[in-house]
């Protein structure tokens, strides 16, 4: 039979087996499981590069691409030329833009919404085409390769909200081919204003303005050539009408190499010396190298003899020496006082729902003292120091003695 141990002692038992000594065989999983980080992260970087290989293709997804077959891009009003005889080349960037231009009589179409080219290269783009159709361009384009066309702004919600805008309003072929056309994107007016989104006193913008010889022409929204609302009304009409006025055009959408070289934003890393990229490599490999000192596993837990059997009066000493520490008075009067409330309705038998009220009536009643002084010494005193708060728990103490007795 067990030795029980005596009352107001809280037991603390240790039940966790010995430790059992290694098998020869457990080498293999103890090293496994102190690499299972670097396994598990290798793992991953593996599983996301295979992953990004068989779902990435080489398709073309910049936005109106002659070879984009995505909504977004213009592979079927390009096939559509194509076979109405138009030769259509898309540039890979301004160098063979220029080249092709120069070849011969060809027409330009332009999209350039990152406004990668500067005004020098859009003016030598001008002298070398012989028509220009720009689509969607901004004050700058438009000024270096259609100044008869200005901006109006953006294409008002209604225009919008309605999806489509009836009747050409001008006399340019084009336009009067395709009756409608898709409302989105920009307002332009010049000489030729065609599918009108405004009307003020201001004169009207539409979605498709040309100059009056027809050199250049501008159409507002990309909608109107892209893959996904070419077939909406009269989009195809007039883009086909538009683009295949010459036997060749130059399919060019700038890219950032196109950028020139003095327009290009600096590198960052080229203004630091040249001592800091080996002090950048080091630092990483020094960081790598403490986190797997710090993180590696530190080996089996060690099992030590836990003591059997812990005094309350060693809890209750180290709770009291916190909080004489952290100099917590009030969570020690807290304490005392919520313990004192707790004994007391116990030894009243008043039951689990009273209140402090109900246990201060009763504590007068039993003790003789007026519940006034019993409330306040209950519920209301606060210590000011230590030494008010021991002599506070006294009389507690007392308290609960005379109701003991009584």
């Amino acid at each position: 039979m067990s030795a029980q141990a005596p009352p107001g002692e809280s037991q603390v038992r240790d039940h966790r087996p010995e430790a059992s000594s290694a098998a020869p065989g457990s080498a293999i999983p103890g090293r496994l499981r102190a690499w299972r980080l670097w396994i598990i992260l290798s793992l991953v970087l593996i599983g996301g590069v295979v992953l990004s290989l068989l779902t990435s293709s080489g398709a073309d997804r910049t936005a109106l691409s002659a070879s984009n077959a995505a909504p977004e891009g213009a592979q079927a009003v390009v096939r559509v030329l194509q076979e109405q005889g138009v030769d259509v080349v898309q540039a890979e960037d301004y160098g063979s833009a220029l080249d092709l231009l120069g070849a011969g009589d060809a027409s330009l179409l332009f999209f350039d919404p990152n406004e990668y080219l500067s005004g020098s290269q859009l003016s030598e783009l001008d002298q070398a085409a012989g028509q220009r159709i720009l689509v969607e361009p901004t004050f700058a384009q438009l000024r270096a390769l259609a100044p008869d066309v200005s901006q109006a702004g953006l294409v008002p919600q209604e225009s919008i909200e309605a999806g489509t805008v009836s009747g050409a309003g001008c006399s340019s072929p084009a336009a009067e081919a395709a009756e409608s056309v898709t409302a989105g994107g920009l307002a332009y007016r010049g000489p030729l204003t065609c599918f009108t989104v405004t009307g003020s006193s201001e004169p009207p913008a539409g979605l498709f303005a040309a100059s009056e010889d027809g050199s250049a022409a501008v159409l507002g929204f990309t909608g109107l050539l892209a893959n996904d609302s070419i077939a909406e009304n009269g989009n195809a009409a007039l883009a086909l009408w538009a683009l295949g006025s010459t036997d060749t055009l130059v399919w060019y959408l700038p890219v950032p190499a196109d950028i020139p070289a003095g327009d290009a934003p600096v590198n960052p890393f080229s203004l630091l010396p040249d001592w800091v990229n080996p002090l950048l490599v080091w630092t990483l490999v020094v960081a790598a190298l403490a986190a797997f000192w710090r993180g590696r596993r530190l080996g089996p837990l060690a099992l030590e003899p836990m003591p059997v059997v812990v005094r309350a009066a060693e809890t209750a000493d180290g709770r009291a020496r916190l909080y004489q520490d952290s100099k917590a008075l009030d969570r020690a009067a807290a304490s005392l006082r919520a313990g004192t409330m707790v004994r007391l309705a116990s030894r009243l038998r008043l039951g689990p729902g009273s209140t402090a009220a109900d246990v201060v009536q009763a504590a007068a009643r039993s003790t003789g003292r007026s519940a006034a002084d019993v409330d306040t010494l209950l519920n209301r005193h606060v210590p000011a120091n230590d030494s008010d708060l021991v002599a506070w728990s006294h009389e507690l103490l007392y308290l609960e003695e005379e109701i003991t007795e009584s």
